[in-house]
């Protein structure tokens, strides 16, 4: 029998700013980004290794080196992998006659690595990206990391920043934009992560988490805020909160800055009110638009990647349709 697994792929777009002077496109920055990515490979054997934690002490290294990134002619699209290489701890083998367990320890010249695929459209006004999530590997800034630093003056010097722009159920920029009251938040984040969440997210409720989970330190912290009694309308309220609106819009407006705050954040969702006086629901995590495919496993237990692409790919084409009108 067959063993499948269903494969969750989030959908974004890679955005560029040329440096000044220059008319480049998202799109042929992020061509040219591929092609010196293909030609260390090609002409030298060799693939682009970057350290995202490069300028971090106490952090273990993040080495990323896109794998593949060949162009498909039929669909138009291109097939890349990109790896994570690990660092830290290494996984234990299992004997499965007796379940006894082993170190794998004889690596000799190679390292573990996880690896993500991923698919780009061109064809657009801006690449979109279709991205695997995967746990243990690269993910959505990850990729956004690696490009940014391929086309920037320390390697390419075609552009000063690039942004990934996730795709939203409802994107945030809808929200800001009608929200006009509060009514229940949820915020989870593990203590080690809220150091960061302060400085980028500046406000005391995220420094009193900070503070609370310094004094008691719990594996993670989540708050759930309510800000309206059970059963009365927005008729019967007429008094905004405005303390938690101004919370609510520092934390979204972070969000669509940073991509990194997604990571940071375990869980953030929100129910607020707008302008027409409807309420809705804003979900950081569940909210992103998804392709799931089945995929079958090959007996190694790696993903079958030529099935992978087939199926993703044909879902990924009907959005973009959808998606470019």
């Amino acid at each position: 029998m067959t063993i499948k697994t269903l494969i969750k792929f989030h959908l974004f777009d890679l955005i560029f700013t040329p440096y000044n002077g220059t008319a480049k496109s998202s799109k042929s920055i992020l061509v040219e980004c591929l092609q010196r990515i293909n030609d260390e490979r090609t002409q030298n054997g060799q693939a682009i290794v970057l350290d995202r934690h490069e300028d971090r002490k106490d952090e273990l290294p993040r080495n990323l080196f896109v794998a593949s990134a060949a162009y498909s002619l039929t669909e138009k699209i291109y097939k890349c992998r990109i790896a994570l290489i690990r660092a830290g701890k290494i996984p234990t083998l299992v004997n499965k006659s007796n379940y006894s367990i082993a170190e794998f320890n004889k690596l000799d010249s190679h390292d573990i690595a996880e690896v993500t695929n991923f698919y780009i459209d061109v064809n657009g006004k801006v690449p979109v990206v279709c991205c695997e999530f995967n746990s243990n590997g690269p993910r959505i800034n990850d990729i956004e990391y690696y490009f940014r630093q391929i086309s920037s003056h320390k390697m390419l010097r075609i552009s000063k920043s690039c942004k990934a722009s996730i795709h939203m159920k409802m994107p945030i920029n809808d929200v800001l934009n009608s929200i006009t009251d509060v009514l229940k938040f949820e915020i989870k984040a593990k203590p080690s992560r809220l150091n960061y969440l302060t400085s980028v997210v500046q406000g005391s409720f995220i420094g009193n988490m900070n503070l609370l989970a310094n004094t008691i330190e719990p594996r993670s912290i989540k708050i759930d805020a309510f800000f309206r009694d059970r059963g009365k309308n927005s008729k019967e309220v007429s008094k905004k909160n405005l303390k938690a609106l101004t919370f609510v819009k520092k934390v979204l407006s972070a969000i669509q800055k940073d991509n990194k705050i997604a990571e940071e954040i375990d869980d953030f969702m929100l129910e607020f009110e707008r302008e027409d006086g409807t309420e809705d629901i804003f979900n950081l995590l569940k909210g992103k638009i998804e392709i799931e495919a089945e995929c079958s496993l090959k007996t190694s237990g790696n993903l079958d990647t030529k099935e992978l692409f087939e199926k993703v790919s044909l879902q990924f084409n009907d959005y973009l349709e959808e998606y470019n009108g």
